[in-house]
């Protein structure tokens, strides 16, 4: 087996578990500056990119604030019940928040956190962004600035830009998007004498690659009026050394929304970044019209075209909102996957629902039944066979999940098995030997269902669950620490990385380890990364009564055979899952 000098370090490198079982897990480095650490994709090479969140000691910006003023005092007292109601007694004044007291007491820093976050819609206050997008090597994770700018008055980056690296090409390319930094400026407000300060920034959302080299290429959207908007989902690196780009942007703003603009942003009670800002807030009543995109670009990453890769249903003369379709995985043939509302005759579905983008048209990718029906495309491997997720939107409730692949080279949709009926599941990637990986709910009879990872096999009847694969005991005999809970991305050998829980100690807004009132130190549930690498001869351990198995256990190692009959190609890149879109 051949493995790239970064594989090997990492194997070498990091602490594992090599117990008995189907699969080694290996903890992949964390961001030493946040809580929770993320994975988005990994290519051939072993580079691996993703995220971190609940990040330590995020710059509190006091200098614009009037701590005169009855909002932050109120809010302040209430925060001082909250203390008194568990017999403690608050360590700060709003005086030493004023003196820099959010920079060295993680109280003072959280309750900052919280006053800023209750008002992240007003533009009168600073704005914070807890997520930074991360390299992950063999030793360590290193923070990936996309847009963010150093600023004096957090005494570093203003932390205030969104930041989403989402798939990486096999020679390194990165792609992803962020925003634009807010600054601080002062307005005065028609009719009134003194000047007000607002958080401004120039546009909410930009996609852009980084090359190999590290320098970055913006990939600008088709309308760039009020900013704008653009995001890249997914790349691949073709055989001729260009690259194929997807991912959505905006072509227009939709008539009743530019009216709204038009009605009520005159730069008189705020300055107009403001005003646009504030109608851009809204997710129900999108400000764009956004399509599903695709950029190509050549060998040395100029953007050679650009193409808009249309919708589901041709908007009529009294639909004046807006429409979205978003691309968010693309093989290399060049057919992209993602989502769309759809039209069939009159029969209008207004949520989003799987398909592919073909001929400047949306399909998709089973005939739909009821209007509420939704769903995601998240990625498509080389072979046709795409996957995601369907499911019904009744009032805003999401219900009936279904994990799915569809062939599209026999035209078959195919809803893959699941723990339990009733069980929500999505498929996240896929690889060229047709093995899949996701996340499903695990947990019947509870309000908050856990979800944790699942492996199957293009044509098999069951799913396993990864869990099922791993140790039950740790070597010291105490049970094993690692819950694997989303599965990311699966190599062409079936190494896969995934997102796992694990108990640690817990640590406060800046970082320090907590402890009781007893002087004993508290511990916490965090996701990390985590490396999964077939076992050759590994059995599955039976760590439950047959009484307690939800689904059948053993089918975990008949495919475990199956997977180390496979070639070791070591590392393949994979798909994004736009999340929240």
């Amino acid at each position: 087996m051949k493995h790239t000098f970064l594989a090997v370090s990492i194997f070498a490198g990091l602490s594992s578990q090599a117990l008995a079982a189907t699969y080694q897990l290996t903890e992949l480095p964390r961001y030493e500056g946040g809580k929770y650490t993320f994975i988005s994709d990994v290519n051939d090479n072993g580079q691996i990119i993703g995220a971190a969140t609940s990040l330590f000691g995020l710059p509190i910006d006091v200098s614009y604030i009037d701590f005169d003023d009855a909002t932050i005092k109120n809010a302040y007292e209430q925060a001082k019940t909250s203390y008194e109601e568990i017999d403690e007694e608050i360590s700060f004044t709003l005086e030493d928040i004023k003196n820099g007291a959010a920079a060295t007491n993680a109280d003072a820093n959280r309750f900052m956190l919280s006053f800023l976050g209750a008002r992240a819609n007003s533009a009168e206050y600073q704005k914070l962004q807890d997520r930074v997008a991360l390299n992950i090597d063999a030793v360590s994770a290193q923070e990936q600035v996309l847009f963010d700018v150093d600023d004096t008055d957090t005494n570093g980056l203003t932390r205030s830009t969104s930041n989403y690296l989402t798939a990486i090409s096999e020679d390194g390319a990165i792609v992803g998007w962020g925003s634009s930094p807010f600054s601080k400026t002062t307005f005065t407000p028609e009719g009134q004498s003194e000047e007000k300060t607002f958080f401004v920034r120039d546009w909410s959302a930009r996609g852009l690659v980084l090359t190999p080299q590290g320098e970055k290429v913006t990939l600008e959207p088709a309308f760039t009026e009020h900013g704008g908007y653009s995001i890249a989902t997914d790349i691949r690196k073709l055989d001729d050394g260009s690259y194929v780009v997807v991912g959505q942007a905006s072509i227009g703003i939709p008539e009743n929304r530019q009216k709204n603009y038009d009605d009520n942003c005159d730069d008189k009670d705020e300055p107009l970044q403001v005003c646009r800002w504030i109608r851009q807030l809204s997710s129900s009543r999108p400000f764009y019209d956004l399509r599903a995109f695709i950029w190509q670009l050549d060998e040395n990453f100029n953007v050679v075209s650009s193409q808009d890769l249309g919708l589901g249903l041709t908007p009529k003369d009294d639909e004046n909102d807006a429409f979205i379709s978003a691309a968010l995985a693309v093989n290399k043939a060049g057919i992209a996957v993602g989502y769309s509302p759809y039209r069939n005759g009159d029969d209008l579905y207004p949520f989003n629902v799987a398909g592919y983008f073909k001929d400047g048209a949306f399909k998709p990718f089973k005939t739909l039944e009821k209007w509420y029906e939704t769903g995601k495309a998240t990625d498509i491997n080389n072979n046709n066979i795409a996957i995601g997720y369907m499911a019904e939107n009744v009032r805003n409730v999401i219900r009936e999940q279904v994990a799915f692949y569809y062939d599209l080279n026999e035209e078959k949709f195919v809803e893959l098995p699941y723990f339990f009926k009733g069980s929500k599941a999505v498929a996240t990637d896929i690889n060229d030997a047709g093995f899949i990986i996701g996340q499903a709910e695990v947990e019947k009879n509870s309000s908050n269902r856990r979800r944790e990872g699942f492996i199957y096999q293009v044509g098999d009847d069951k799913v396993t669950n990864i869990n099922d694969l791993l140790p039950c005991k740790d070597s010291s005999g105490n049970n094993y620490p690692y819950n694997i809970a989303e599965a990311i991305k699966i190599t062409e050998s079936n190494h896969i990385y995934a997102i796992a829980t694990k108990t640690v100690e817990r640590r406060d807004r800046l970082g320090n380890i907590e402890k009781d009132s007893n002087g004993n130190i508290e511990y916490e549930s965090v996701t990390l990364p985590v490396l999964l690498t077939p076992i050759t001869g590994g059995e599955v351990e039976n760590c439950a009564p047959p009484e307690a198995e939800t689904y059948e256990r053993q089918s975990g190692s008949m495919l475990f055979m199956s997977l180390l009959t496979l070639p070791f190609a070591w590392l393949r890149r994979r798909k994004l899952k736009l999340a929240k879109s």
